[in-house]
């Protein structure tokens, strides 16, 4: 499944004040890994500048720099020297990283493909995570520009086809994760409520008579305008081209002066979405027309209802907060530990020459923060420490704890939460057989963060049997997040492909799809369905 609950997805409005939003955001979680994505290497470079001006550790990403430049920039964010690391879209597609907390698109994205790779990004060790998009129309002409280019004029179409999709994507009001895997042929039967169109309340207000005002400088304008000239007029800006169509002679020039740009912006795409105004981009640009609904409101024959604009984003920046932080749940001395346990797990990994994350993930930092053990049996039961890791770490960890919890008056040796001891009761009763030893293994090694390729090398075995072990521990119930493992679109199409050859053997499956899919691939989305049977 294309489906990653632990993402909570938002898009705010770009604006004159987001680059603040961003700081602000950035502020709140100063040890909290970040990818920032631009359209452009001039973008990326401005604004990693900024961030570190401003006093954000951040270093850029892009095909500009050198390979030895991009190599020890990329290592310094997977090591932790840096939290935030700004690269252009698809470029940074290589970053892999399983602690990223919050993945920031700052220019709109190119297509919803594109996207929810970019986006994957985050969250990939399965703890809560965030997914921004800044979202202004205006974006549109880079990525147009870059449309223009394509020498094909199907390509184009496409492109431009894609482009919309995203448009549609930004400025809904249903829930974002629905349109996600819609797009990619899976269907949520309901909504998420771990977005910001989920979470957020809606109020309606009755917007007749501004849509009439807005509708009417459609008329009076001949129907030859976007909506950024539309508003122009509306709010009675005083430029050359307004004068030159002697556009400031209308009745409508300035009678919008009491609306803020935002609020223009606002009413007119709600106008589009609703159907009451229509777009053509026939010539390249943006063009507003008049339609039947549209004739009908300036005939007084019909209302006008949308959603309000939010007068602020207080509420969102401190939901994006908290969905991005990886404590929630944990008390005020948790988190405190949980800190000083991430401190130790980045000087241990200088020491070794590794990411910190191949010493324990965050998950496991988290289960030691919470239940602070004290003897290696407790260490040992935690999850993500096996036979290797307990040898290699028991005595500073459980060091580093006992010093933090003698300091600070906190009882140590604390079992699991109920609830979760309860659920690996049930497990070990009803649920599937539990994995073997050989299987264990790869699977901490995959959680952890590394490669196919680098497990099996490690383990001297063939990447085909690291992925037969994954295969086996999902069929098994285990929830392993294999989305990297397959390609986007490939999901679907091996799904109907089985139900088409209805063979136990993959070989068949493989014909009928062709080389552009792998065996590997096959088999896990084969797992996939087993598990959901």
């Amino acid at each position: 499944s294309f489906d990653r609950p632990n993402i909570y997805y938002e898009v705010r409005p770009k604006h004159k004040g987001s680059y603040g939003e961003l700081l602000q955001f950035l502020r709140e979680q100063p040890e909290s890994s970040v990818i920032v994505y631009c359209q452009s290497r001039k973008g990326v470079d401005e604004l990693s500048f900024a961030l570190a001006h401003d006093g954000i550790r951040a270093l850029p990403y892009h095909a500009g720099l050198t390979s030895e430049q991009r190599s020890e920039n990329q290592e310094r964010f997977i090591r932790d020297d840096v939290p935030v690391l700004v690269a252009t879209i698809a470029f940074g597609m290589g970053i892999g990283k399983p602690d990223v907390r919050a993945v920031i698109h700052f220019d709109l994205p190119r297509n919803l493909e594109g996207y929810y790779q970019e986006s994957g990004r985050a969250g990939r060790d399965g703890l809560p995570a965030q997914c921004i998009l800044f979202f202004n129309y205006g974006d549109r002409v880079k990525v147009e520009y870059i449309i223009a280019q394509k020498t094909g004029e199907h390509e184009q179409i496409l492109a431009y086809q894609q482009l919309q999709q995203v448009l549609a994507y930004g400025d809904s009001t249903a829930c974002r994760r629905r349109a996600l895997l819609a797009y990619f042929g899976e269907t949520l039967h309901q909504n998420c409520g771990n977005c910001d169109n989920c979470l957020r309340t809606v109020i309606m207000e009755d917007r007749t008579i501004d849509a009439q005002k807005f509708l009417s400088c459609v008329a009076r304008t001949k129907e030859r305008f976007g909506m950024g000239y539309i508003i122009e007029v509306l709010r009675g800006a005083k430029t050359k081209k307004i004068r030159d169509y002697g556009h400031d002679q209308l009745s409508t020039y300035g009678i919008g002066r009491d609306l803020s740009v935002e609020e223009w912006q606002h009413l007119g795409r709600s106008l589009l979405r609703q159907g009451l105004l229509s777009e053509s981009t026939e010539t390249g640009y943006s063009i507003l027309r008049l339609n039947a609904l549209s004739r009908e409101i300036l005939r007084k024959q019909r209302d006008v209802v949308i959603e309000a604009l939010p007068q602020s984003l207080q509420n969102s920046l401190a939901r994006s907060s908290r969905a991005a932080s990886v404590t929630p749940g944990l008390a005020p001395e948790e988190v405190g530990l949980f800190q000083h346990l991430r401190h130790l797990r980045k000087q241990l990994a200088d020491e070794q020459g590794v990411p910190p994350y191949i010493i324990f993930t965050d998950a496991t930092l988290r289960a030691m923060a919470q239940q602070r053990p004290q003897s290696s049996s407790q260490f040992a039961q935690i999850s993500g420490i096996g036979s290797r890791k307990l040898e290699a770490y028991y005595i500073p960890f459980t060091r580093e704890i006992r010093a933090y919890c003698e300091m600070h008056d906190l009882s140590m040796g604390l079992s699991p939460e109920p609830a979760a001891k309860k659920e690996a009761a049930s497990a070990s009763t009803t649920g599937p057989a539990v994995p073997s030893l050989t299987r264990q293994i790869t699977l901490q090694m995959y959680q952890d963060g590394q490669s196919i390729e680098d497990i099996a090398r490690e383990r001297n075995l063939k990447p085909s049997t690291i992925i037969s072990h994954l295969a086996e521990l999902i069929e098994a119930g285990e929830a392993i997040d294999v989305s990297a493992l397959i390609q986007p679109g490939h999901y679907e199409g091996i799904h109907d492909a089985l139900q088409q050859v209805n063979d136990e053997a993959l070989k068949p499956v493989k014909e009928l799809l062709g080389d552009a899919y792998s065996y590997e691939e096959i088999r896990l989305v084969k797992a996939l369905l087993r598990q959901r049977a």
